[in-house]
């Protein structure tokens, strides 16, 4: 059977490719002369791929992909370093974010992201209503081995969601969130940066704003404009939140000022991820400072805003430098460069690289693929490692569960011994992986680090009841009154 077909693939692709001088009319002893003009195709008329090119793409896409050409002649020479504002500090706040929303955790990540040196925070801040609730909601394992709980410190709004002046001390950046679109709060905001000497930078997330018009944003920005004299800000206003993760779909970002009527369709929606990218990104970028924007997310392929990031993503801008292009310059910004073309000689075209600056081109692009590489290697150990520690924290539990009943859930011994179960699985991981491993040596090492731990978080927590109040150690009893 397997014979069969080859010879009748064979066959076929001997017809297919047959030379240019014989007729695809499979009556081959017509001449010339009868055969009628309309049935004489032969191969070299459609060239060498065997089929019309002339033909592939309608009217429509054909310009689409003319205009994303521009766009990315446009945006070449336009790639450049991120300018950073030289005053971030180490010190970072939030506020107006609830711990029970995802967003309270996905902030955190962005401000404590290895991967953006920018944020050199040592100190973040999270001014939240309930602080017990806030604690519980976001230090966990992960707050742990990031390194974001030697950073994270809780400030009590119960009294105010604006942090005081007081509680704004040695604070040298504040994230703000503000939900439901509720811009009359931006007020109170201003005024709390401009009384704290050392708040510098101050960005703004305004969400679910679909209810909000024009004028009244044009009002907030002349309000930020009027009362912030000692700290830069951004202002960013985006309609209701949905799960889309980040980098999934492309944004356009407007001035305030170029606003007419209603900055939102009916039933807009903004990824939660993306918004907070943004605002946190904001925060660093040199040229966002004092700018108030409007983000819409752009859905169509066609559309300028997603030809615009398309093109930045392609020439290999980095996400930082994504945004400062979408804030500073945006559709606005090429629209304007379309309208100079027509009037002078339009913007030259980029200069071809030499010989030795297509190697470093190539070069690089090599690193990065490596540098890829590398990490998702990492990442994939890193989940593998996770899985084999799982594995033995749960035997663990078995273990000494059969041999006396342990008063807690499987849960929360996995998480106590976690640090040893991630030790015996990247012990057994390299062991596998035929790697050196001195395993006594190593094991005693473990030990003296969990002594010294220990030694440390000891020492901080005497530290701790010292500085405590007598109400912290006896809060006073809530009298009820119960009617038989």
């Amino acid at each position: 059977m397997k014979l069969t077909v080859a010879l009748l693939a064979s066959f076929a692709g001997a017809g297919a490719f047959q030379l240019p001088s014989l007729s695809v009319n499979s009556n081959r002893h017509q001449s010339a002369t009868a055969r009628p003009a309309a049935t004489s195709t032969t191969l070299y008329q459609f060239g060498t791929l065997g089929f019309d090119t002339n033909n592939l793409y309608s009217r429509e896409e054909e310009e689409t992909i003319r205009t994303q050409n521009e766009v990315i002649q446009y945006l070449t020479p336009l790639q450049a370093p991120t300018a950073i504002r030289s005053d971030l500090g180490t010190s970072v706040l939030i506020s107006g974010f609830d711990p029970t929303d995802p967003s309270s955790t996905e902030i955190l990540a962005f401000l404590n992201n290895e991967e953006s040196p920018h944020f050199a925070f040592t100190k973040i801040v999270a001014h939240v209503e309930d602080v017990k609730l806030a604690k519980k909601r976001l230090i966990g394992r992960n707050a742990r081995y990031t390194g974001l709980l030697d950073k994270l410190d809780f400030s009590d709004g119960a009294d105010s969601p604006v942090p005081t002046k007081e509680q704004l001390a040695d604070v040298s950046s504040w994230v703000a969130h503000v939900g439901g679109g509720d811009i009359s709060k931006l007020s109170a905001i201003a005024e709390a940066a401009e009384a704290a000497d050392s708040v510098k930078n101050v960005s703004i997330l305004v969400s679910g704003a679909q209810g909000v018009g024009g004028d009244a944003l044009k009002e907030a920005e002349e309000l930020l404009k009027g009362k912030a004299t000692t700290f830069g800000y951004t202002l960013l206003v985006v309609p209701e939140w949905n799960d889309e993760p980040e980098a999934t779909c492309a944004f356009g970002l407007v001035n305030v000022t170029d606003v007419v009527d209603a900055p939102f369709a009916e039933n807009a929606s903004f990824s939660r991820e993306e918004s907070l990218r943004i605002v946190t990104e904001c925060l660093a970028i040199d040229q966002a400072a004092g700018k108030s924007v409007v983000a819409n997310a752009a859905k169509e392929p066609n559309s300028l805003e997603n030809m615009l990031i398309v093109g930045m993503r392609e020439i290999g801008f980095s996400r930082l430098g994504e945004i400062e292009h979408m804030v500073t310059r945006g559709t606005k910004g090429y629209n304007d460069a379309v309208a100079e073309q027509k009037q002078n000689s339009g913007w030259e075209k980029a200069p071809e690289q030499t010989d030795e600056q297509k190697a470093a081109t190539a070069k690089t692009k090599e690193e990065q693929i490596l540098l890829k590489r590398q990490k998702r290697e990492e990442a994939e150990k890193q989940t593998e490692l996770k899985a084999m520690a799982t594995q033995w924290a749960k035997r663990e539990y078995l273990r000494k569960n059969l041999k006396r009943r342990i008063p807690i859930k499987e849960d929360e011994f996995i998480e106590i011994i976690w640090d040893r179960a991630m030790f015996e699985a990247d012990l057994k991981y390299r062991t596998m992986q035929g790697q050196a491993v001195s395993e006594s040596e190593e094991r005693q090492q473990f030990r003296d680090a969990q002594e010294a731990k220990k030694k440390d978080a000891y020492k901080q927590e005497q530290e701790r009841w010292k500085k405590m109040e007598y109400q912290e150690l006896e809060p006073p009893e809530e009298k009820t009154i119960s009617w038989n």
